[in-house]
């Protein structure tokens, strides 16, 4: 639930957009920010019905986001319980370093089953705990959008599990048929809803999900977020001249993770951090080529400047990871409070007084 603080920021990128300071080409995003990207991108997509629009955008966003939290007095209840028991698995006995394990019942077993069933006799909204129904009530004209049309491209990261592969799902895939991909490890294919739930689902939690003959988990163990199609095979024209990075991983820690609870919560963000600097320094690459060889590499690409808009160093130092699974409004309306201030705040100084990556990853 951390991404709440990306929704702030979201919606302060989305009322510049509407006021033309600059163009929004492209989304990207991976486990909950998939979400985030999604419903920012799919407010703004044409549909049958007719165009759309920044405002249309912020509100897709923000309705998504409040029907995404604890909502009914049951919903308030389990939300408590599996966030206190998160908590719990994160005390440590002082000096012997003993901590409670943590109790997990298989997604796809019986006994899971038929919690599943029970929920919505118990005033719990299948949206709730099923992402495909929480999607597709998110999405209702899905599939009347007119892919023609889309001006905004849309990449979302997962993980095929069976071959090992790291997967986009990209906008751009559902107008034209990418070829063929040089390394088998890596797809592209055209973005369904259900390329969302494949990019939010962690295995402890949720059931594998199939899409055609992949099987998928959450793509941050691959790509987090997928930004190098963006550069990679894509016209020079059509290269955004900057790539913003939302960040609710932080780059840095005050010290070393010393209880279990919090190396498990750096082991999590550190997953996800190397694999988009990887992404990145693609970019950083190709940007020193054209600074060294000029116009032999310029020719076919353009430099790239990378930016950063973080959460401030006390929170990015104070979150857990217990509290990624806190769906209570209290928490992520705080979180989105911040976004907004920190968004509206970095949006008001860009380009002049705004930091490059990597330096502006740094808090310290």
């Amino acid at each position: 639930m951390h991404a709440a603080f990306e929704v702030g920021v979201l919606t302060e990128i989305l009322r510049d957009v509407a006021d033309k300071k600059f163009e929004l080409v492209g989304l990207s995003g991976t486990s909950a920010g998939a979400l985030c990207a999604l419903m920012t991108w799919y407010g703004l997509a044409p549909k049958k019905s007719g165009p759309r629009s920044a405002q249309e955008a912020i509100d897709a966003l923000e309705r998504a986001w409040d029907a995404f939290t604890a909502d009914t007095p049951t919903e308030t209840v389990l939300n408590q319980l599996a966030y206190s028991a998160f908590r719990l698995q994160e005390m440590e006995t002082p000096v012997l370093g003993l901590n409670t394990t943590g109790f997990g019942v298989n997604p796809a077993s019986f006994v899971s089953r038929t919690i599943t069933r029970l929920l919505p006799s118990l005033d719990v909204r299948k949206q709730y705990f099923d992402l495909m129904e929480f999607l597709e009530k998110a999405c209702p004209e899905f599939d009347s959008i007119t892919w023609g049309d889309v001006k905004t491209r849309l990449l979302i990261g997962a993980t095929e599990i069976v071959q090992g592969c790291e997967t986009v799902f990209d906008s751009a895939a559902n107008v034209k048929a990418p070829p063929p991909s040089p390394n088998r490890w890596r797809k592209r294919l055209p973005l369904r809803l259900k390329s969302v739930a494949a990019s939010g689902t962690l295995p402890e939690f949720s059931q594998t999900v199939r899409i055609n003959n992949g099987y998928y988990w959450d793509g941050g163990y691959s790509q987090n977020p997928p930004v190098r199609d963006f550069f990679s095979r894509t016209l020079k024209a059509d290269t955004p001249d900057e790539l913003w990075i939302v960040r609710i991983n932080p780059q840095q820690w005050p010290e070393p993770p010393a209880s279990r609870a919090d190396i498990v919560d750096r082991e999590n963000e550190m997953i996800g951090n190397l694999s988009l600097n990887k992404e990145l320094d693609f970019i950083f690459t190709v940007n020193k080529l054209i600074h060294r060889y000029g116009d032999g590499v310029a020719k076919n690409y353009k430099p790239v400047t990378v930016r950063t808009i973080k959460m401030t160093e006390k929170t990015a130092d104070e979150l857990r990871y217990s509290s990624k699974f806190d769906r209570s409004p209290a928490f992520t309306n705080r979180l989105r409070d911040e976004g907004t201030a920190v968004g509206r705040d970095w949006l008001d100084r860009w380009p002049k007084n705004v930091g490059s990556w990597p330096d502006d990853a740094a808090y310290r």
